[in-house]
């Protein structure tokens, strides 16, 4: 690492020591489960750092994605794959993905970096590390991670409670994508679905079913697949949808596709759970800004589309994803002008370091700090959390720093803020203490 200046090492000294809460993870439930992956199937480092984020980065430089399947797949000796992925990955390597793998390798494991004359030291190590204690080490003791927030994404509320906090996606009551999700609703709260009354109080029956395990917070990803606007249409439109919804469903059971529910029904079943969301007073984690992967429609997650549902649920607690990027701008002005709308630097920090830095510098002009959030990993595996929440330390301390420098707070607050970015704030948020 290049030397920084005074003020920034000042800060991040200090910030290197805190405690903080990771707002949002995708790993593995339980350390048992991961190593259960790997005794069954096998595989190498490229089958676990490749799970996610970079891989969307080589193919953005042209891999081919029946390439990168037959790396992620296949036996081939490492260093052949290693010469396969070769050129992508030098030009792919100083993004923030890229630059979080070499982070955690030389964090985690002490070599320095991926590239060819270390590639065969990495799979060793990463193979030495598939043995009970590594969660541990890595999220403890080196991450220093009091908690995470885990948006599971096989719907598990069964997590390990030394790691993670769980939250829950209220999605499939909105676009349901199969069967068997619906089997599953009805199997977790005894009511048939046989009509809308029964949908919705299945709905409701489920939340307060995930609230009793202890879910801290709700969570939607439905920007993957539709746009954020939410019209709030009537019940007798949203009912005559899903009853063609459920026919379809009758037609089509055999199959493992379902229809798509109605556009009214869906808009109507977002406005049903925020209703039950205010009367509860919950967090709701909304996914806003870029879609991982390689292609999908970036405006559809525009934050600003969810104003009308800001204004009609005063009372739910918006946690707004990813810096919104690359709608930071639209998302500094929400968070200022509503109260129930909070920054959530979860992603952010590896989409783009300079974004997150620039970004945190404007909030903290324009918003109450109280409103920000600066950390969530955001991984399928555990080793990239640590390159992550390297990088989150090192752009909160430097976007602070700049404010010092400017003569807008002295070191100690600096200190303060950072200590409510990475902890306070998400704590009262989750109401994690």
């Amino acid at each position: 690492r290049m030397p920084m200046n005074a003020t920034v090492e000042q800060i991040l000294e200090y910030v290197n020591t805190l405690e903080i809460i990771d707002t949002h993870e995708h790993l593995p439930c339980s350390e048992t489960v991961w190593l259960q992956e790997y005794q069954d199937n096998g595989g190498d480092v490229f089958k676990e750092y490749l799970k996610h984020y970079f891989p969307s980065d080589l193919v953005s430089a042209g891999l081919p994605e029946r390439e990168l399947n037959t790396i992620m797949t296949s036996d081939l000796p490492v260093p052949d794959k290693w010469a396969r992925l070769k050129s992508y990955w030098e030009v792919a390597r100083y993004t923030g993905y890229g630059r979080a793998l070499d982070i955690a390798v030389r964090g985690i494991y002490g070599i320095e970096g991926i590239n060819r004359d270390t590639i065969e030291e990495v799979n060793a190590a990463f193979w030495g590390s598939l043995k009970p204690g590594h969660f541990r080490y890595v999220l403890k003791e080196l991450c220093q991670i009091k908690t995470s927030l885990l948006d599971s994404l096989e719907g598990s509320l069964d997590s390990d409670p030394e790691f993670f906090n769980n939250v829950f996606r209220m999605d499939p009551f909105i676009m349901p994508k199969s069967l068997e999700e619906i089997h599953a609703l009805e199997r977790l709260t005894g009511i048939r679905i046989t009509s809308f009354d029964a949908w919705c109080e299945c709905c409701r029956a489920t939340l307060e079913a995930v609230l009793k395990k202890g879910v801290v917070a709700l969570k939607c990803a439905l920007a993957y697949r539709r746009s954020l606007q939410f019209d709030r249409p009537t019940r007798a439109v949203a009912e005559a949808e899903f009853t063609e919804f459920l026919a379809g469903i009758y037609r089509s059971r055999k199959h493992p596709q379902i229809p798509l529910m109605g556009h009214n029904c869906q808009n109507y079943m977002m406005h049903y759970i925020l209703g039950l969301a205010n009367q509860r007073q919950l967090a709701y984690q909304f996914h806003t800004g870029l879609q991982e992967g390689n292609g999908n429609h970036i405006a559809h997650s525009d934050p600003t589309l969810l104003s009308n549902l800001f204004l009609d649920y005063p009372d739910v607690r918006f946690d707004l994803f990813h810096i919104s990027y690359p709608f930071q701008q639209q998302l500094s002005a929400l968070a200022k002008v509503f109260p129930n709308v909070f920054i959530d630097m979860c992603w952010a920090h590896i989409i783009s370091p300079q974004a997150s830095i620039a970004a945190l510098t404007e909030w903290l002009d324009a918003v109450p700090f109280n409103k920000i959030n600066a950390f969530g990993g955001d991984y399928l595996f555990v080793d990239g959390v640590y390159g992550h929440q390297y990088l989150a330390r090192e752009n909160v301390s430097k976007a602070l720093a700049l404010k010092v420098e400017d003569g807008v707070f002295d070191l100690d607050q600096a200190k303060e803020i950072a200590r409510c970015l990475f902890y306070d704030n998400p704590a009262r948020l989750f109401t994690l203490d």
